[in-house]
């Protein structure tokens, strides 16, 4: 089947999707077509946009969420799986590396917070995974978000939110097996310790122990959260957070040759399970720990306050053998290097805020005041050495590696301090965000093994503004502008430090929300620009200016519909024409790497009520991704891909059992390429068969 036969077919696919799903929404609304309303709250209602409880259709900005059930419905393991039917969210961009989960939004990598606070922001450590099992909700806000955080990228950021405490939560062990010799055991229990009903536990668990994708590689993963919660009045709740995640690894990815991966090779397709580096040697051992609460009081009527806190401890003991590409003269020998890794992190993240509910007037008013810190330390040590080189096509490993030095050592301390404002307006139909922040910033840089270091301070002032109109059919159309920035550690070759980068966003855009709840569906169109990006200083080698910019513009949309009680679809397409627009090099005009300029998805799931097969359901879901640029000058690129997702599952009683299969058909494909000697293969088929029991 040709490239364009597939783009042609998904796209028909979509609008079809698109238009069923509209014609099944009004359907769904009209009185007696349904006896029961399945509840979309958790996609319906976010958190992270504003730090208010408000419904999606009245934010004037692009977000999206994924529901603990949809992630179950596809079997995920990371965060990269968790968001990849979503619009204008790009994963698996380094293929089948189990370190980290490789997402892009709007053409950025995106900030990642946990229960309103940032993750670890180490080189290493802030790549960690987090565990889809562990949480209740994943929210991404797309745009800049530095008017209620601080200091983030552009694309956007990333809010996971924990299992937590409650009357809802569910009792229910399950287990899983899967591809690649994967077996996993997990548990989530709660339930009430005292008499009153005023304090609440909830333990959740994971283990899972298995082989990655390449061959001769781990990936075993450990993962504990208990949480406690307690009404000590009608006003005032404490929930203590607390998570202990560790996992290991010897496995780095497929870097391999372009020659044998994208081109061909007389010798024939490198296998996509390969693995270059040194099974016995190589090691990835994560840890993760972390304790934190969120403290609420209702004041009265109008005020209530609340605290997020988190103190966090994270570390990775790293060390590699990569590929360096085919020896000179060969096509078959690849050439390795050592590269040792220690990498650990100290976080204290705290968030105060206020809240006032009122009326002026005709106008409703929700103020919320906040000021909040983080402290992030991290020692990040380094080494580089020589290896034996690798016959890639007949790999014999063990060879003798002497342990290499750490020869490079940074110590970086970051504070920051904001103070941020917001005003939540409703006047009729109108609806109006206003958010302003000011942060003050510290970043104190040493280097011990050369006894020199630097001390820089920003400060920044960051805005976003919004407006939306509600119409009586349920349409919100609504523009917004935001603003964001994000330091850099460093100066010129005259000695002037480097300025703050900044991303300013305009997006306009139309949301639909059924009156139940069922449908919603949001469109957008935006313009992404970041300034004082770091280009190369053509009179000074090895030295950089700050005359770079970018721009992106896009189109998205997206689409979460209950059609009926027992069938779902959704569907998403995003359009991210993302350029450099001002640079020192060759870059210049280029598309900006890793961000294919198309992506599209829809997906759905059936279950049977009544009958000889009740209970008995299955879903399925496509996703194209176009073809897109690995490397700033454009050089190496790679075709677009379409693969497949299924699942079956079987409901009895308080038993579940499903099978998923993510790339349905094993595609083999190569997802990106950096340069000649570093390609990635995407995941081949991966498939889990689970048993869960409620009670």
């Amino acid at each position: 089947m040709s490239a364009p036969f597939k783009k042609r077919a998904l796209l028909v696919a979509l609008t079809l999707a698109f238009v069923s799903m509209a014609s099944a929404a009004d359907q769904a609304t009209e009185p007696g077509k349904s006896d029961k309303v399945v509840p979309l709250d958790a996609v319906n209602v976010v958190y992270s946009s504003t730090k208010t409880v408000t419904a999606a259709v009245d934010i004037p900005q692009s977000v999206s969420a994924v529901t603990p059930e949809r992630m179950h419905a596809y079997g995920v393991q990371g965060l990269d799986e968790s968001v990849r039917y979503l619009a204008g969210v790009v994963s698996g961009g380094y293929g089948t590396d189990p370190r980290s989960d490789w997402i892009l939004v709007r053409g950025y990598d995106p900030a990642r917070y946990l229960d309103g606070l940032p993750l670890p922001s180490g080189t290493w450590t802030s790549d960690s995974r987090v565990e889809p099992y562990g949480l209740e909700r994943i929210e991404v806000n797309k745009g800049p978000s530095s008017a209620m955080y601080g200091q983030l990228p552009p694309g956007g950021m990333i809010d996971m939110t924990s299992k937590r405490p409650s009357l809802e939560a569910p009792h229910e062990v399950e287990a899983t097996v899967g591809t690649f010799d994967q077996r996993q055991l997990a548990a989530d229990v709660g339930g009430q310790l005292d008499h009153d009903g005023n304090v609440f536990y909830r333990l959740v668990g994971l283990g899972r122990e298995g082989d990655a994708s390449l061959k001769h590689s781990k990936d075993n993963r450990y993962y504990f959260a208990p949480s406690l919660s307690w009404q000590m009045d009608d006003d005032t709740k404490l929930t203590i957070l607390g998570r202990w995640h560790q996992t290991y690894s010897n496995g780095v990815g497929g870097f391999l040759p372009s020659i044998g991966t994208l081109y061909p090779n007389p010798n024939g397709r490198i296998p996509d399970d390969t693995n270059p580096g040194e099974p016995g040697y190589d090691k990835y051992r994560k840890k993760d720990r972390s304790i934190g609460w969120e403290l609420t009081h209702r004041i009265n009527d109008v005020w209530s306050v609340k605290q997020d806190l988190r103190v966090q401890y994270a570390s990775v003991d790293h060390r590699a053998i990569g590929s360096l590409g085919f020896e000179p003269g060969s096509l078959t020998r690849i050439a390795r290097y050592n590269f040792p890794i220690l990498d650990k992190t100290h976080l204290f993240a705290v968030d105060n805020q206020a809240q006032a509910k009122f009326a002026t007037g005709e106008a409703q008013h929700t103020v919320l005041m906040g000021v909040d810190y983080q402290r992030n330390h991290d020692d990040y040590r380094s080494g580089y050495g020589g290896a034996p080189s690798l016959d890639i096509y007949n790999p014999v490993y063990g060879a003798a590696l002497p342990d290499v030095p750490y020869t490079s050592r940074t110590i970086t301390t970051l504070k920051q301090l904001g103070a941020y404002v917001q005003d939540q307006v409703d006047i009729g139909k109108w609806g109006i965000v206003a958010s302003g922040r000011k942060d003050w910033v510290r970043n104190d840089i040493d280097y011990p093994f050369t006894d020199s270091g630097r001390e820089q301070r920003d400060n920044a002032f960051s805005g976003r503004l919004g407006v939306n109109y509600r119409t009586d059919i349920g349409l919100v159309p609504y523009v917004a502008y935001s603003h964001s920035f994000k330091t850099i550690v460093g100066q010129t070759f005259a000695g002037k430090a480097f300025e703050p980068t900044t991303g300013d966003q305009v997006e306009a855009g139309m949301k639909y929300q059924t009156a139940d709840g069922r449908t919603l569906i949001s469109a957008a169109v935006y313009q992404l620009t970041q300034r004082n990006a770091l280009t190369v200083d053509p009179d000074h080698l090895f030295q950089s200016l700050q005359q770079g910019k970018t721009r992106t513009r896009g189109a998205e949309i997206e689409a979460n519909v209950a059609v009926t009680d027992n069938f779902s679809m959704t569907a998403a397409y995003a359009y991210t024409d993302a350029k450099v627009v001002e640079a020192n090099d060759d870059s210049l005009g280029k598309q900006v790497a890793l961000v294919p300029k198309r992506q599209a998805s829809v997906s759905a799931d059936y279950a049977m009520h009544g009958g000889a097969l009740d209970g008995l359901g299955f879903g399925g879901g496509i996703r194209y991704i176009g073809e897109r640029y690995g490397d700033a000058p454009n050089l190496w690129r790679t075709g677009g891909y379409v693969l497949y997702d299924a699942n079956v599952h079987y409901t009895k009683d308080s038993w579940t059992f499903q099978v998923t299969a993510a790339n349905l058909f094993d595609r083999q494909y190569v997802s990106t390429c950096n340069s000649g000697i570093w390609c990635y293969y995407g995941y081949p088929r991966t498939m889990t068969a689970s048993a869960r029991f409620r009670w």
